[in-house]
């Protein structure tokens, strides 16, 4: 038995291949679980990257997705290596997660630099601002014009701030382009049951508006804020599960004796 005591056949070997096992799984699922939110961030807030440059927030998402399957695959690597007692492997794995984590802090620190950015220096309104009235629908830049669409049909809401609501648009040179009759509203303002009577005098006071009257700026800086904070906790978390795992890998490896 004492010669089995310090080995990876020993008590104190099982327990730490079953730890790490255990160990291992856990982060597998909490990296599926970064994987997917990473790919929703990307799918639903990357149109809005044009409105917010730098947009670091898109990158977090990138992060949060190659590195979470990085460390899958890792993982796996390392399963295969415990069960063969491949120790050079298996010590290469444990370095591999350990520079995993260190990525993924990395990418929680972008995100909560971005939010601290995007709180107290980003000036996201004036930049809400310029676009509108200076990109918007011009050829060169579609990618303005789609994030605008986006945002305005997706949050419900139609120009910047409490002064420049949706009136806001008159001022722009989307609007001064047109040719006679103008829009006075890009269609994304318009209510959708609303279309026609927006179309034509979306300003008539005599009648219930038939565009969002919600402006833009604090729905979509709150919804960035929120998106950004889970991103970044869910990178650090996912970095400190990487330890665990690690740490034992490294240990069982020592307890191979070929």
């Amino acid at each position: 038995m004492g010669a089995f005591g310090n080995s990876a056949y020993g008590a104190r070997g099982r327990l730490v291949k079953f730890s790490y096992i255990v160990t291992a799984l856990i982060s597998i699922l909490f990296s599926i679980s970064c994987i997917c939110y990473g790919i929703w961030l990307l799918a639903r807030r990357s149109q809005y990257a044009e409105l917010v440059s730098p947009s670091l927030y898109v990158d977090v998402g990138r992060i949060l997705v190659i590195i979470s399957i990085l460390s899958i695959a890792n993982y796996l690597v390392c399963f295969y290596a415990i069960f063969k007692e491949m120790r050079c492997i298996v010590t290469s794995c444990a370095v591999t997660s350990i520079v995993i984590a260190v990525m993924l802090i990395i990418g929680g620190l972008i995100g909560l630099n971005f939010r601290d950015q995007l709180t107290h220096y980003t000036p996201l309104n004036l930049k809400m601002l310029t676009s509108l009235r200076e990109l918007y629908g011009t050829h060169d830049m579609k990618g303005i014009t789609e994030s605008w669409d986006a945002l305005q049909s997706n949050f419900k809401c139609c120009g910047v701030n409490g002064t420049d609501d949706a009136q806001i648009w008159k001022t722009s040179k989307w609007y001064m382009h047109q040719k006679a009759p103008k829009s006075l509203i890009p269609e994304s303002c318009c209510i959708p049951s609303e279309i026609d009577r927006c179309r034509s005098n979306p300003f008539d006071s005599s009648t219930t508006p038939p565009y969002y009257t919600k402006t833009c700026y604090e729905p979509l800086q709150n919804d960035l804020l929120h998106v950004m904070n889970v991103a970044s906790w869910l990178c650090i978390t996912n970095a400190i599960v990487q330890i665990i795992p690690s740490v034992a890998s490294c240990w069982y490896s020592r307890l191979i004796r070929k």
